[in-house]
């Protein structure tokens, strides 16, 4: 992208997509600890949209199929996930492949168009999974992967109408974990 972005674009089809990586890169796993930033933004559009971003075990139409009603298409995952198709709000969606999905709303974030916002996602040997949202801590799902599953780092971003392109762009991506398992 323009100016040393990461960008994925959705085009104009309604629920088409993007995926800005694949879980080809799995070497991530909850037990050591593993984390994840990103300073990201919607450059064009925010309105009938769906993002996603953290850590996933498998490539599909989003980790988070319905957040309303929780379903997923991943087995194992944790993200960062709004989309319009239920509410507007921010929130942490997670699972581990025998619990129940999860998802925690984000308190009180408005999120625009073009303005770029810092978030991170830490994962624990206890199941945990924690968001951090423009460096204030947001919520704590307790139901998060399973320690032992492989995850790769995820962006998608989906359009929700056929009225204009969606983008996602990242500025920013960096992940680290322990050296060893911490279980």
């Amino acid at each position: 992208g323009a100016s040393g972005i990461i960008q994925g674009d959705a085009g104009t089809d309604d629920n088409g997509d993007s995926r800005l990586f694949t879980t080809t890169n799995e070497a991530w796993t909850s037990d050591k600890r593993c984390t994840v930033v990103g300073i990201l933004r919607m450059d064009s559009a925010v309105a009938n949209s769906k993002f996603e971003f953290g850590f996933v075990d498998a490539v599909g139409a989003g980790a988070v199929l319905v957040k309303a009603t929780p379903t997923s298409t991943a087995t194992d995952y944790a993200v960062l996930v709004r989309d319009t198709d239920d509410d507007t709000l921010l929130s942490l969606a997670s699972d581990g492949t025998t619990d129940a999905i999860q998802v925690t709303d984000g308190a009180g974030i408005t999120f625009t168009t073009a303005t770029w916002y810092h978030v991170m996602i830490a994962l624990n040997e206890r199941k945990e999974a924690r968001l951090w949202f423009n460096g204030q801590f947001q919520a704590k799902n307790t139901r998060g992967p399973n320690i032992t599953t492989t995850l790769g780092l995820w962006a998608y971003v989906q359009g929700r109408d056929t009225s204009a392109n969606r983008q996602l762009s990242l500025d920013l991506v960096q992940a680290w974990q322990e050296r060893t398992a911490l279980t």
